[in-house]
């Protein structure tokens, strides 16, 4: 690997980045990751674009490994009745919240937050299908704050309200069979592009 030249203006913000990080090490690890990330992000920065730099750091633009994908998956499943936040995402994954963002986008092309509410209307479409419960109930049991909150969240992506739209698709699919209504909502739910 050839060498490349840090400018003194990189060179004068990395080594006080570093020197912080060595500092913070014995006595507080994440402080000293996140400097030591900062200082390696600038450094990155500088290095010339056809100089190879998938040995120095699990680049985001790759996306998530698949391990990764399926954890965020299955913590997101497992918690789709609680706020889900970002951060907690991440850390499943053991990136910071920053690369994890970036990652995420590459792997299922979109962000996590779009994923997450992706998700939970899926699962919300599915129990409209194959239950009787409350339209209130189910937008709980999904993650959403309310009814009303669901109720607008589900009007903007499928353009009907939820009691209309299971109305509406109750009679056709219940004539197809049973396994109609899983069919569907099989190819609508959002997956890892990189599994």
């Amino acid at each position: 690997m050839r060498e490349t030249t840090i400018p003194g203006k990189v060179a004068s913000i990395v080594a006080p980045l570093l020197q912080r990080a060595c500092l913070a090490l014995d006595s507080d690890t994440r402080v000293a990751r996140l400097e030591i990330q900062r200082a390696l992000e600038l450094l990155l920065a500088t290095a010339t674009p056809a100089e190879p730099q998938a040995h120095l750091v699990h680049g985001p633009t790759r996306g998530l490994a698949p391990w990764q994908a399926r954890k965020v998956i299955d913590h997101v499943h497992a918690h789709l009745e609680a706020p889900i936040r970002v951060e907690d995402m991440a850390g499943v994954t053991r990136l910071s919240t920053s690369h994890f963002f970036r990652a995420f986008r590459v792997s299922f092309s979109m962000p996590p937050h779009a994923y997450v509410r992706a998700v939970r209307l899926a699962r919300a479409r599915e129990l409209l299908l194959g239950s009787d419960e409350p339209v209130s109930r189910i937008a709980v049991t999904c993650g959403f704050a309310d009814q009303a909150h669901f109720s607008r969240v589900f009007r903007h992506e499928t353009g009907s309200a939820p009691a209309l739209w299971r109305r509406e698709r109750r009679s056709p699919l219940a004539a197809k069979g049973p396994m109609a209504a899983e069919r569907v909502l099989l190819t609508q739910l959002p997956t890892a592009a990189n599994l």
